[in-house]
């Protein structure tokens, strides 16, 4: 019974670092997540920026060689 009770015990200790690792994983994604979605907010607010300032847009056009 006791080599059964050690058996778990290091099975559930290995469980609680993997259970850490991931964790740690997890937690960097949600910055690189919220850290992208600011620089999305930021480009978003650039291209709107640059469509108030360019004025009305130019009517799509066939090039010349057409």
């Amino acid at each position: 019974m006791s080599e059964e009770t050690d058996k778990l015990e290091i099975k559930i200790s290995y469980l609680e670092g993997q259970l850490d690792e991931l964790n740690g994983v997890i937690i960097d994604q949600e910055k690189s997540i919220a850290l992208m979605e600011r620089r999305i907010e930021a480009l978003e607010k650039k291209v709107e920026d640059l469509i108030e300032v360019s004025g009305p847009a130019r009517p799509q056009r066939k090039p010349p060689h057409y």
